[in-house]
């Protein structure tokens, strides 16, 4: 059984990591994700929508589409924006941990967290937008959509 849920939100929308935090709940709790899995997930969501409208639109608002697939096996959840390119895979860390925890600056991990705590992460830009694709996988319930949709 597959099931696709959508949400389009504005970057500059004061209220946009309220709104991806619930849509990413309701999605994992019909996925059947385990609430570590649904925490890591909303997590990594939340970092790629704030460094999208932050820095990809920076703050000046823009389109910012999330899809999901409640698959047998997995959840599948897509992030798109038309900000400039940008690969989150190509964020290396190193710098800033090679500074010691006392003296590091504030910042600059959630990329990291993003990308190593969710199943599958993978970048493309396609069409003239960014797509972030991240996959937590899921035992095989049947599931429906958050609202019925």
């Amino acid at each position: 059984m597959m099931l696709a849920c959508r949400l389009r939100v504005d970057g500059a929308n004061t209220s946009l990591p309220g709104v991806v935090a619930d849509f990413v709940a309701a999605l994992a709790d019909e996925a059947g994700l385990t609430s570590r899995q649904a925490y890591w997930l909303r997590l990594a969501t939340d970092e790629i929508t704030t460094n999208i409208a932050h820095h990809g639109y920076g703050g000046r608002g823009g389109v910012v589409d999330i899809a999901a697939e409640i698959e047998q096996d997995r959840l599948r959840l897509w992030i798109e924006d038309d900000a400039p390119p940008f690969d989150p895979t190509g964020y290396d860390p190193a710098p800033r941990l090679a500074v010691p925890p006392l003296h590091r600056e504030e910042g600059g991990y959630g990329l990291m967290l993003a990308i190593t705590k969710v199943d599958e992460f993978g970048y493309e830009f396609v069409g003239g937008r960014n797509r972030n694709t991240l996959i937590m996988r899921r035992g095989g319930t049947n599931a429906e959509c958050p609202g019925g949709s």
